[in-house]
């Protein structure tokens, strides 16, 4: 059932980002020649390949980023594209590396699909609505009162907005010292999909186990490309 919720959610939410873009600033991903009609999940017709359920293991040999959006060049299953060869999948934006194991589902195909932030047009690419690590970690035995997983935050995001929760998990990624606070990435294995990001005046290290309590905000931006439809903000350590 929670799985069932956080598809839902990240496929109204990149159905909304592909859809409605930047206001036409030229960082929005579109769809170009005859198929882009603007009906289905995302731009463009949708096609019988985005009904289907079944997921595909693949490995990201490439990764491209821009400010909204990650274009993954893979190799695995689903390469019905070019048998045996490498194809691409975009997907939103999220901490994607070269080399790692992925698993997607909900997939729609593009042909000619411009990214402008590029400059570039993919002959062939897939639009990915729900990704993961394909090797998770087991969810997180949560300790402590009024601990919170992750999964239940993101997909009830407007219901958590504007309170304080507690959260405890392992850290992934940490930037220190930006914009006056550090940003700490947190999984509980419950929605490792999800880049669950914090800010903090608390320094922590990678692979450290930490609760937290701090601010749901939603629809945060920060400027110079630091925006976030969902985090939690000016977090304290708890015990």
């Amino acid at each position: 059932m929670r799985n069932s919720i956080l598809v839902c959610f990240k496929l109204l939410i990149i159905s909304a980002l592909f859809l409605c873009g930047c206001g036409g600033d030229g960082k929005v991903i579109d769809a170009i020649g005859s198929d882009a009609s603007g009906t289905g999940i995302f731009t463009g017709n949708k096609s019988p390949e985005s009904s289907k359920s079944e997921s595909y293991q693949v490995k990201a040999i490439e990764v491209l980023q821009t400010s909204k959006y990650s274009y993954l060049k893979v190799e695995g299953e689903g390469d019905g594209l070019r048998v045996g060869e490498p194809y691409w999948i975009a997907t939103l934006k999220n901490d994607f590396i070269a080399g790692e194991e992925y698993i997607y589902t909900g997939r729609l195909f593009k042909n000619d699909f411009e990214s402008k932030e590029f400059g570039r047009v993919f002959d062939q690419i897939y639009l990915v609505s729900f990704i993961e690590k394909a090797n998770k970690t087991a969810p997180m035995a949560l300790s402590g009162e009024g601990v919170i997983s992750i999964a239940d935050i993101v997909s009830n995001a407007s219901s958590f907005a504007g309170k304080k929760v507690k959260v405890q998990g392992e850290v992934m990624k940490v930037n220190d010292a930006i914009m006056d606070r550090n940003w700490i990435h947190l999984a509980d294995g419950s929605a490792d999909d999800y880049d669950f990001v914090i800010t903090s005046n608390v320094s922590v290290s990678v692979g450290q186990t930490v609760a937290f309590e701090g601010l749901i905000s939603t629809d945060k931006d920060f400027g110079a490309g630091y925006t976030y439809a969902l985090l939690m903000e000016d977090a304290v350590t708890i015990k």
